[in-house]
């Protein structure tokens, strides 16, 4: 170890700690004042681009009735963090909370509002003259209904319609406003804004197969010399995708259910026609319409149906049923053996039908199905952050409950809200899919395959049983057909993007994973391409598959990643089967698969893989997912390039069935974070002169689950700031990739005398190693300054009992490493790095001005680092040099000064006392001497000795 004074932070442990919450907080209630009517705050949640004055065009009458709007409550910091804690552990193989899933009562009756809460939220909304309808079982949601009046009385805001498109959606005028005695229990009233989902797919015009030997592609070359059209079938998918070894042992979702959400029923025949000509023997789809939902009514049959034009000028409703025909036909072609649970509601006044089938879903007790499929869009642009939190409480609820939900990434490309129905206009914003920005997601983008320069290597010219004629995998690009049939510029291509609301998850980590700026989508993605579309049988289309007597059958082609989802919700039924159990959220385990592509796991998205040739994102193309302009393909949005490892147009590549379902349950590659041999100093060598002292206290809260200590020694962002601190701490385990936890601010505290310190959360930090001395800390602040980033951490010092595995047995002296600080000032204190292997100590000293209290504020923090020689087995180490650092830029590369500014000695009464005699004959504290009686803030570790 290098004996240069480059000294880095200390972890401001605080006496009392910031222990973690127990995976059940304690129960307590949010509303603790009465309700006076006459004091409200506002919730202020901005407002989307398309609630604006110039697009009012008028209010809406006072007696439509408005249903299914919901008042939605938020948690406890408390309670949140437990939830979030146990989610982790349901995906900790080494934790006793592994796949134990929870119901949507024990949701609520653990980790919901409390009775008193409830009662109070309802009993203001009966005074307010509205309808009470339901409490949902995760106790996070209360139902209510009423005339426009009324509600608009009762958040004291006009309630408008405003014009955007075709559309004309409701809205409140202005800030919704709820009784102050709420402030804590309420985080927004959902269905005062109109919230609109779309169908995220493509369909070819009807085609005709040779009436002597029917041929709809399998191949379908229509003559000699000309090109043959290509169209996968359920036995070009199994090959393509690698099913095929799956379904030789059977595993084809049997025992499973897949929930499909839509907003209208299929048409039985097209489902029983589709089987019949695939080779398909699945079940049929069971029809939900929720007791709270409304009935689509019938599905329409024929293309000339009276109610609603389907040909040449396709109307919402056929939309949505094709939509609902293809997820039924894709998930039941890929996982024939499950059951298929086709839940759907029209909408109402103000709530989307998508909504009611999404809350049914999750909320309902018990949940229909483990497996959750979603094939529509509403781009975050289109919508408020309240929105985007909402949702991701539901997916979190349907994450404990076990439920793997699966949503398309989106079909226009970085234009999320793009009408996929017209020309692409200028001045769209980039978007992503709300329903995707939640952590507890798998979004699903698009490939598409780069087969065009030899299509011989990957057809056959003839079909097999059941139209097969894929040889095998088909090398992709990213999903992007920027023009029509006619050259006209159009919507197609895999969306993807970076959510503007929710923060980057601590699992979303890997080559090609760009930084911390927020949720990544998509996830996993799936050929979307109508180029070479999925085969489809739908009447009102006038794609009946019914087989003429010459032996001829119509039929379309379906696409868009609203086939790709369904066709990953298939393969994770065929998951559940195998392993026998459901899965919940696959996303750790997808990316921690992603590590080691020589699993085979992925089919990697590349530039090469996509065959283009001087890729830009200027146009675009197979190599991205940039969009066309509105009269050709330049003068677009940019999207995003494909890439080794993960990327924003088809996130971790495409999968081979086979081998994720193989290496699912195998070894984990996660490093071991619950042992003491982490325990040291970490540095970044680029930005020298700060950096991490850590220390774990392994099994603390139980076996394979310890406590990490991180003190930070950092700067201020400018070159003039002076000296910055902060402490991580949280819960690490053994099975995990990575350790999520809180970043604290200290401050207002004085040199060694009692403190009057201020501590606030002000981000979040993910610590993740890839070996002993390698390893990542992921930033996030929230304290309004909009840092973050990923430092790599290197360790400073030796390796002295760490392994990947964990459990190497430490000196006894190293033991005597940690966080150490004196009662009487708590608040400020040391953490202790002895290396008995490099025979060197590493103090870092977290402490304040003198006048600290005085000045306040980060100002007034202060540290200093020690370093000096040290022989294994002494229990006191004298003539150790105190440094002062100044000049460093936070998290930035900069000439930091470090000057020697006194001497101190330690000495050890035991693993739990010491005292650390100080003389400063330097700096601000020149003069200043004394001495400091030291106790350890977590226990001894075993085997501990001076």
């Amino acid at each position: 170890m290098s004996k240069r004074p480059l000294f880095f932070l200390s972890l401001a442990v605080f006496a009392c700690g910031h222990a973690l919450a127990a995976a059940t907080a304690p129960s307590n209630d949010r509303i603790v004042a009465n309700v006076d009517p006459d004091k409200r705050i506002s919730l202020g949640e901005p407002r989307a681009a398309w609630i604006s004055p110039a697009q009012d065009v008028g209010a809406v009458p006072d007696d439509l009735p408005l249903t299914q709007l919901s008042v939605v409550l938020k948690r406890s910091p408390e309670r949140q963090q437990a939830f979030e804690q146990l989610i982790r552990e349901q995906q900790d193989p080494a934790s006793p909370n592994y796949h134990r899933w929870l119901s949507p009562r024990e949701v609520g009756e653990r980790f919901g509002a409390t009775e008193h809460d409830l009662d109070a939220i309802s009993g203001w909304l009966h005074a307010q003259g509205l309808s009470v309808d339901s409490v949902s079982n995760s106790r996070t949601r209360i139902r209510f209904s009423g005339s426009a009046a009324a509600v608009a009385a009762a958040f004291r805001t006009a309630l408008r319609y405003y014009q955007t498109g075709n559309e004309k959606r409701i809205a409140n005028a202005s800030d919704a406003e709820i009784p102050a005695a709420f402030a804590d229990a309420v985080a927004s009233i959902a269905g005062l804004q109109t919230v609109r989902y779309r169908p995220s797919l493509h369909l070819t015009a009807p085609m005709q197969s040779r009436a002597a030997s029917p041929e709809p592609a399998g191949t379908y070359c229509p003559g000699a010399g000309q090109d043959c059209q290509y169209n996968i079938f359920p036995a070009d998918f199994a090959v393509i995708y690698n099913l095929t070894p799956l379904y030789q042992q059977n595993l084809r979702g049997s025992g499973q259910h897949i929930a499909v959400v839509g907003r209208a029923r299929v048409y039985q025949p097209d489902i029983d026609h589709f089987q019949s000509l695939a080779g398909v023997s699945g079940s049929d789809p069971v029809v939900t319409v929720p007791p709270d939902g409304t009935d689509p009514g019938s599905p329409l049959s024929t293309c000339s149906d009276t109610s609603s034009s389907t040909c040449g000028n396709p109307s919402d409703a056929f939309n949505d049923q094709a939509e609902a025909t293809l997820d039924v036909q894709r998930v039941g072609s890929v996982a024939p053996g499950a059951a298929i649970d086709l839940i759907v509601s029209d909408d109402t006044n103000s709530i989307d039908g998508i909504n009611i089938a999404i809350d049914y879903a999750i909320d309902h007790d018990p949940p229909p199905a483990k497996v959750l499929s979603i094939s529509f869009t509403s781009c975050e642009a289109d919508n408020s952050r309240a929105v985007a939190e909402s949702l991701d409480d539901f997916f979190g609820q349907a994450a404990a409950e076990g439920i793997s939900v699966f949503v398309a990434s989106g079909d226009a490309g970085v234009a999320g809200c793009a009408a996929l129905d017209s020309a692409p206009q200028p001045g769209e914003p980039k978007s992503t899919n709300i329903l995707c920005s939640s952590q507890y997601v798998t979004c699903v983008g698009g490939t598409e395959f780069a087969d065009s320069e030899n299509p011989a290597a990957y057809w056959h010219s003839t079909n097999a049983a059941n139209f097969l004629s894929a040889i095998g995998y088909i090398p992709e690009g990213a999903w992007n057909e920027p023009l029509n049939s006619h050259g006209t510029p159009q919507l197609a291509s895999s969306g993807g993007g970076i959510s503007a609301y929710l923060p980057k998850p601590s699992w979303q980590t890997g080559p090609g994973v760009p930084g911390a700026n927020g949720r990544y989508t998509p996830d996993v993605s799936l050929h979307a391409s109508t180029h070479e579309g999925y085969f489809t049988c739908m009447a009102a289309a006038n794609g009946s598959c019914v087989v003429a007597t010459s032996g001829s059958f119509s039929f379309i082609a379906g696409g868009g990643t609203s086939a790709s989802a369904p066709g990953i919700a298939g393969i994770a039924a065929i998951l559940n089967q195998k392993t026998g159990s459901a899965q919940g959220n696959l996303n750790p385990r997808l990316y921690q698969l992603a590590q080691s592509p020589g699993n085979g796991v992925f089919h990697d998205v590349t530039v090469a893989s996509s065959g283009v040739s001087g890729c830009t994102l200027a146009t675009p193309s197979l190599c991205n997912n940039s969009t066309p302009g509105p009269s050709g393909l330049s003068g677009g949005l940019a999207g995003y390039m494909v890439g080794t490892g993960y990327d924003e147009a088809t996130g971790l590549g495409s999968v081979d069935a086979a081998n994720l379902v193989a290496s699912w349950s195998g070894s984990s590659a996660a490093f071991d974070l619950d042992q003491v041999g982490l325990t040291g100093a970490w540095y970044n060598p680029a930005t020298s002169g700060q950096g991490v002292v850590m220390q774990v206290a392994p099994d603390f809260y139980g076996p394979g689950r310890g406590l990490m200590f991180g003190g930070w020694f950092t700067f201020d962002t400018s070159a003039a700031g002076g000296q910055r601190w902060y402490s991580v701490q949280g819960e690490v385990d053994s099975g995990a990739a990575s350790a999520t936890m809180p970043i604290y601010r200290s401050e207002g505290g004085n040199f060694a005398a009692p403190p009057n310190v201020g501590v606030a959360s002000v981000g979040e930090a993910t610590f993740a190693f890839s070996d002993c001395t390698h390893g990542t800390l992921e930033y996030a602040f929230s304290d309004g300054s909009g840092r973050n980033g990923t430092i790599p951490l290197t360790r400073l010092g030796s390796n002295v009992s760490c392994s990947s595995s964990g459990g190497t047995p430490a000196p006894p002296s190293y033991l005597l490493s940690g966080a150490w600080y004196d009662p009487a000032t708590s608040g400020q204190g040391l953490l202790f790095d002895l290396d008995p292997t490099g025979g060197t100590l590493f103090v870092a000293w977290y402490t304040y001005a003198l006048n600290g209290a005085q000045i306040g504020g980060a100002a007034s923090q202060r540290w200093y680092s020690m370093q000096a020689s040290y022989t294994p087995g002494v229990a006191t180490i004298g003539n150790i040099a105190i440094f002062e650092s100044s000049g460093g830029v936070f998290d930035h590369a900069a000439t930091v000064t470090t000057t020697q500014v006194g001497t101190a000695s330690i000495a050890f009464t035991g693993c739990t006392g010491a005292t650390l005699t100080y003389h400063f004959t330097g700096g601000a504290n020149s003069g200043r001497q004394g001495s400091i009686p030291l106790v350890r803030v977590s226990p001894a570790v075993a085997g501990c000795s001076p």
